[in-house]
């Protein structure tokens, strides 16, 4: 395999750190934040460390959107009638 040297900022070494799991390699990082695309599957264990308050707030946060999203469905469904 070929590889090629890259040069980045410290700035962004300590933000691809922050992404790259444990046992995974840096291309291994790049491959999977660039491929185009993109399936729930990946998604899968994102929020395995999220706090119990913070994931409260995320699950509200979610209901809320979802009955304010239904609540302008149903306005546009009628001003179609």
């Amino acid at each position: 395999m070929t590889t090629k040297n890259i040069a980045i900022t410290e700035e962004a070494y300590n933000l691809m750190l922050r992404y790259k799991r444990p046992n995974e390699s840096f291309t291994e990082l790049i491959k999977e934040r660039f491929k185009k695309e993109k399936t729930l599957f990946d998604c899968a264990g994102a929020w395995e460390n999220m706090p119990e308050d913070e994931w409260k707030l995320f699950e509200r946060r979610v209901k809320d959107a979802r009955k304010n999203l239904n609540a302008s469905q149903k306005k546009r469904i009628e001003a179609l009638k």
